[in-house]
């Protein structure tokens, strides 16, 4: 994945191909290991039809972690176009940010391995990491 420009653009001025959530604990980001790629990411996903980007996000976090925070504690942050996969396909993606303070426990599916509270320092364990999502979840990372 490749970072071409972060708008933060009003919720709703773009249609979003995909969501991204930077959910941060304290210091620490979630962070979620993806099966198939083998890697470190932000929890997030696809749009579905009929879908609003918010509506995604709560979806995709609670799939993809366990975490249940309301529609409204996800503040929207702006618009990622990135350009993905061999071919560079470029995508929108909708960045919404929050803090929690009691962080659910998680059960690992068929997408996803594992999920870990990364303080920014400490390897992660096996496996690469994302650094457009840690790099978009700083730019956004919400004030303590």
């Amino acid at each position: 994945m490749r970072l071409l420009r972060f708008d933060p653009l009003a919720e709703g001025a773009r249609e979003a191909d995909y969501v991204l959530v930077a959910l941060w604990h304290g210091e620490a980001l979630l962070l979620v290991k993806v099966r198939e790629r083998a890697c470190w990411e932000l929890p997030g996903g696809k749009v579905e039809c009929g879908e609003s980007a918010r509506q995604a996000a709560v979806r995709e976090l609670l799939e993809e972690t366990g975490q249940r925070p309301a529609a409204r504690a996800l503040r929207f942050a702006g618009y990622a176009t990135t350009a993905i996969g061999p071919e560079q396909t470029v995508l929108c993606g909708a960045v919404f940010t929050a803090r929690t303070e009691r962080p659910e426990a998680f059960t690992p599916t068929e997408e996803i391995a594992a999920t870990h509270w990364w303080d920014g320092v400490a390897e992660l364990p096996d496996g690469a990491l994302q650094t457009v999502d840690t790099y978009l979840a700083e730019l956004v990372r919400p004030g303590t």
